[in-house]
């Protein structure tokens, strides 16, 4: 799923990008380009980066409710 249109940032490059060491938005900003237009993918790539670092919404899914 893409979280940045103006990027062209998808969800698998952030949860990459975790990986890789990001931690914050300042992070992924830098390396990815991520809330550096519009800000409108803020709160999608902030629930991204939980879910990245094991924070899953119960049921084991991450809800996206901040990409809608």
């Amino acid at each position: 799923m893409y979280v940045c249109v103006c990027q062209a940032v998808t969800e698998r490059q952030i949860h990459q990008a975790v990986r890789d060491g990001a931690r914050t938005l300042k992070d992924l900003r830098r390396d990815l380009g991520v809330t550096s237009e519009c800000g409108r993918c803020a709160g999608c790539a902030r629930q991204c980066m939980k879910e990245a670092h094991g924070h899953h919404a119960p049921g084991g899914l991450m809800a996206h409710a901040a990409c809608a």
